[in-house]
């Protein structure tokens, strides 16, 4: 009789699954000449040129070389592979992005004001999207690639830290970490409404930004119910 206990069935069904390997995402080296600065330059912009003719999944090594007119070993000088140039190119429009929050006020107290800043994130966030080559697909890729998620969270969480801690000037009897916690719920919603907009291009787009900034407004106003503009403020 064959006992087969907790232990070895999961240390058999462990040792039969394969093993996941992520891919090398990380740049090899930065470049030091103006030469390289151009060459790099190249390769990310062929990259984006593909990403809108091909979308990600069909992007290669080979189809960047060929786009930006370089050889593969200048390619490999700075990127492993694909997803490392993916990466970079993600990095470039999180930072992009983000750089609209130097807009946001210091301190916001008023939610009638928050919305309206939220209507005005929203919209240029996704006007600097569009403007980005293959822009659309560099968001896409960063979603769907497991490798390349902890680039978007990153960025998630640095826009949700920037919005708490001018919330939290505004109000300094904030729970720090619950305005955190739900700020970078809204955070997520607001990145899916970009994605929305995107992916369904027949719907308004004005019409669905002001509907996910009320949204958004809702999800802060429940942090701080007196503040001008809620409902209590205006009974």
């Amino acid at each position: 009789m064959i006992v087969i206990t907790t232990v070895m069935f999961e240390k058999a069904i462990c040792q039969s699954m394969p093993m996941v390997v992520k891919p090398n995402i990380s740049r090899r080296g930065a470049p030091h000449q103006d030469r390289s600065h151009k060459t790099l330059d190249r390769i990310l912009n062929a990259a984006g040129e593909l990403l809108e003719q091909v979308g990600f999944e069909q992007l290669s090594t080979n189809a960047i070389c060929k786009q930006a007119g370089v050889t593969p070993p200048a390619l490999y000088r700075y990127f492993p592979n694909k997803y490392a140039v993916l990466k970079e190119l993600g990095e470039r429009l999180m930072t992009d992005q983000n750089a609209l929050l130097q807009d946001w006020p210091s301190a916001v107290d008023d939610l009638r004001q928050i919305e309206l800043e939220i209507v005005h994130l929203l919209t240029e966030t996704i006007r600097v999207t569009r403007a980005t080559r293959g822009g659309v697909w560099i968001m896409r890729a960063l979603h769907a690639t497991p490798s390349l998620s902890d680039v978007r969270v990153k960025s998630h969480q640095s826009v949700a830290r920037q919005m708490t801690g001018r919330l939290v000037r505004a109000r300094p009897n904030l729970d720090e970490a619950q305005a955190y916690q739900r700020i970078r719920l809204g955070v997520e919603w607001g990145y899916a409404l970009i994605e929305m907009v995107f992916d369904e291009p027949d719907l308004d787009e004005r019409t669905l930004i002001h509907q996910a900034a009320a949204l958004l407004t809702d999800n802060i106003r429940t942090l701080m119910p007196d503040a001008p503009g809620s409902a209590q403020s205006l009974a």
